[in-house]
């Protein structure tokens, strides 16, 4: 293992750092991800202009033009049980930005005075015994998804279906740092999703809640304690079935019943800023092969360290199960993210060991991974490199049923589309490979509405012994926000192994927010 692992570092790191991975996963890339500006605004090297401008915008006009958000299910309800409620709103949409005459009438709701992002008086509140002064509000969103797809894995029988997935939200806020939240998805359980697929209508109805966690800083909780802030009593906290993601996703994507306690505003190492995070859960917890184990226990630290220059990521975690599943297991995570010039550059090295013996849930391996990403010259336009190399079989400490694999939200060709069992173009559930990806994300209107995301790539073997064969494949999506909370996507793949072997994908998906 080590000689081996030398070698292939020697040849290949160099490949992996120059050519890079990619940030375009997200299908929601900012336009100006990558862009290095100077203090004045100006760019360092290119002459291209970013439309940037010295013109002063009076305060009283700013972000008039911006179109209104869509209201929140709490604020149709309110709307529909008091009508006042949308004279006020026209009122305040017709109303001169420097009026201050005008009398607004006050807003009636059933869940609580305080809108979300809306203009209006702040709710006073009341004050607590601890001295804290709460302001209860209550917040209803979410979003429907359904989804027709057709995938066929290179070599595989074709599996059709359709699904769909519900994610409800109710979000208690007491202040802006503490808060209730509990959220359900009703239309699937552990990786079964309600709809019809190749063996017929499949049923996965769920009320259990999803996530139900507290966050508050401990500080702000009970201000008496330190009324003059001598004390450094900010410790912010979460308790509760809550998501953990780690080393972007490829240490942990989970959602697990935990507690986790968090220092901001440390100096350490020289860093501008640091923060560090403790995690322990004890329920809800899956293993790498996305199946829960309902007898491991997650212990995990996470730090973040800000530079001037670049940000460090450094996690660990263990996890206790049963022998049956795996046994336990340690890990381990680094990230570097950078500016170099205009290209936004993210490396991670994350390592995983198997303390007891390997299986398809736990093992021993090296996951490496970088991210190039830049907009193009006079354009939005997204151009991302993309690599990785795996050695031997690296796992997650924690993958949530949907999530994939560790590389789930990495780029087209490995991602986890999180609706049935439409999987990824390239498969990497097995270790001893590396790849890489070339994407392109085109935004086909000003507003970003509309935008059409090409990536190519492949992967293979590191050693012909593993029998596995060399893969090439082509994905494209196109996604168009038909309104403000409205999205249609339409997207496939194909694939091509050594062999001859071919894949095949094509979904289409239409996603309400609300």
């Amino acid at each position: 293992m080590t000689g081996r692992f030398q070698n292939i570092l020697r040849s290949l790191m160099v490949g992996l750092i120059g050519v890079g991975t990619i940030c375009a996963a997200n299908d929601e890339a900012h336009p100006l991800a990558g862009v290095r500006l100077s203090g004045s605004g100006e760019q360092h090297d290119q002459g291209h202009s970013l439309g940037l401008s010295e013109e002063v915008v009076p305060y009283q006009e700013y972000a008039q033009d911006i179109p209104d958000r869509p209201l929140t299910v709490s604020e149709k309800i309110d709307e529909a049980v008091f009508p006042e409620n949308v004279a006020r709103r026209e009122l305040l949409d017709a109303r001169e930005p420097d009026d201050t005459i005008t009398e607004v009438p006050e807003r009636k709701s059933l869940f609580g005075s305080d809108r979300f992002l809306s203009p209006g008086p702040i709710d006073p509140g009341f004050k607590t015994p601890s001295g804290a002064m709460w302001r209860p509000s209550f917040l209803i969103y979410g979003s429907y998804r359904t989804a027709l797809q057709s995938y066929e894995a290179a070599g595989g029988e074709r599996f059709n279906e359709w699904a769909n997935r519900f994610d409800l939200f109710g979000n208690l806020y007491l202040t802006s740092t503490e808060r209730f939240l509990i959220g359900f998805r009703p239309l699937d359980e552990e990786r079964v999703f309600t709809g019809a697929n190749n063996d017929g209508f499949q049923e996965a109805f769920n009320f259990e809640p999803t996530t139900f966690f507290f966050e508050g800083d401990f500080g702000e909780l009970f201000p008496n304690l330190d009324p003059h802030d001598r004390h450094s009593l900010d410790y912010q906290f979460s308790i509760g079935r809550q998501p953990i993601r780690l080393q972007d996703g490829i240490l942990a994507d989970d959602t697990i019943d935990s507690i986790g306690i968090t220092r901001h505003n440390l100096f350490r190492m020289n860093a501008s800023a640091t923060r560090l995070t403790a995690y322990a859960g004890f329920n809800e917890l899956h293993r790498n092969d996305n199946r829960r184990d309902s007898s491991a226990d997650f212990y995990a630290l996470s730090g973040n360290f800000d530079f001037p220059d670049m940000t460090i990521e450094v996690d660990a975690a263990y996890v206790s199960g049963s022998k049956r599943r795996g046994g336990d297991r340690a890990y381990f995570g680094l990230g570097h993210i950078a500016q170099l010039g205009y290209w936004h550059s993210t490396f991670r090295m994350n390592a995983s060991s198997a303390l007891d013996y390997e299986s398809t849930a736990v093992a021993d391996g090296w996951l490496f991974t970088h991210q190039l990403s830049r907009p193009t010259k006079h354009s939005s336009d997204i151009i991302t490199l993309s690599s990785f190399l795996e050695i031997d079989d690296y796992t997650s400490a924690a993958r949530g049923p949907a999530m994939g694999g560790p590389l789930g939200g990495f780029t087209l060709l490995q991602r986890a589309v999180g609706i049935g069992i439409y999987g990824p173009p390239i498969d990497t559930e097995r270790g001893d490979a590396f790849g890489f990806a070339f994407s392109y994300q085109h935004f086909l209107d000003a507003d970003q509405y509309r935008q059409i995301l090409l990536s190519i790539g492949g992967s293979a073997p590191l050693d012909d012994a593993t029998g596995r064969d060399a893969t090439g494949a082509l994905a494209l999506q196109y996604q168009h926000a038909l309104s403000h909370d409205l999205i249609w996507s339409l997207g496939g793949f194909g694939s091509l192994t050594e062999s001859g072997d071919k894949g095949f994908g094509i979904r289409t998906e239409l996603t309400q927010k609300f």
